[in-house]
């Protein structure tokens, strides 16, 4: 089985996949982001995790990471060295080919997250796409027809919002974000129930408003809306524009570039 590691800037996913004759997710588990976590500290905890769904270190035959934080990046790669007797990919590093054209001014600017999702995408045959990952940014990448990353755009998340309110409004509360369902019920009636409203019902907009102005771009027009990350699932009754939700779609594409890079 493959280990996809996903390090986001608030938590780090490890995610345990068999690909037998599917990939499947066998088991899943997050933890916050902490640049003061050692090897030595991750080990036990993943080791737990582990025997908590009935695997191990031996069933692991070999770990793919993406990661948009240098200082976990770091730990996560001592942490293998140091405990896994396995082959192991770092996106981005000089061993490792993603094998997709990058169609931006600059392509080293490009995420790990975003080209992995990309090449997910094309290899799923879901391009051409526009995936709206839904983490600590909201990030909407536009993925051709031939799986390339051409660009997107980059809107805080929905959590650094709420997180925002708090801090710099001395009378509000801190929140926590829950679906909403009830048009109706858009205006609050007390001061909890506004931000959830503000909060939940602006992203809605925002989230249709930016697909709507990307699609009345001609070339984009007929793009599938693919959307994934930890609060994708918050969304998937109030964006009727979303065409597919896929919360671990870049785990899968860790999963499938670790074999296009080392065939088995």
């Amino acid at each position: 089985m493959i280990l996809a590691i996903d390090c986001g800037n608030t938590n780090t996913v490890f995610a345990l996949y068999s690909y037998n004759k599917n990939i499947r997710q066998e088991g899943c588990w997050r933890i916050n982001n902490n640049s003061k976590r050692t090897a030595d500290i991750y080990y036990p905890w993943l080791l737990q995790m582990l025997n908590l769904s009935k695997f191990g270190l031996k069933d692991i035959t070999g770990v793919c990471i993406a990661s948009v934080v240098p200082e976990t990046l770091l730990n996560i790669k001592t942490l293998i060295k140091k405990y896994f007797n396995v082959k192991s990919f770092v996106v981005g590093e000089d061993n490792f080919s993603i094998g997709i054209k990058v169609n931006i001014d600059n392509p080293n600017e490009a995420g790990a997250d975003r080209l992995v999702n990309s090449f997910a995408a094309g290899k799923l045959n879901l391009s051409p796409a526009i995936i709206i990952d839904l983490g600590t940014a909201t990030t909407f990448d536009l993925v051709g027809k031939d799986g390339s990353y051409n660009g997107g755009i980059i809107a805080p998340g929905v959590n650094l919002s709420l997180e925002a309110l708090y801090l710099a409004a001395a009378r509000l509360p801190r929140i926590s974000l829950k679906p909403l369902t009830d048009i109706n019920e858009i205006i609050g009636k007390n001061t909890i129930n506004a931000m959830e409203s503000g909060i939940f019902w602006g992203y809605v907009s925002m989230i249709e408003g930016l697909i709507n102005k990307i699609k009345s771009i001609d070339q984009f027009s007929d793009y599938k809306v693919i959307a994934t990350g930890g609060l994708s699932h918050l969304f998937k009754v109030s964006i009727k524009s979303i065409d597919l939700i896929i919360e671990d779609l870049i785990l899968i594409g860790l999963v499938k570039l670790f074999l296009k890079n080392n065939p088995i």
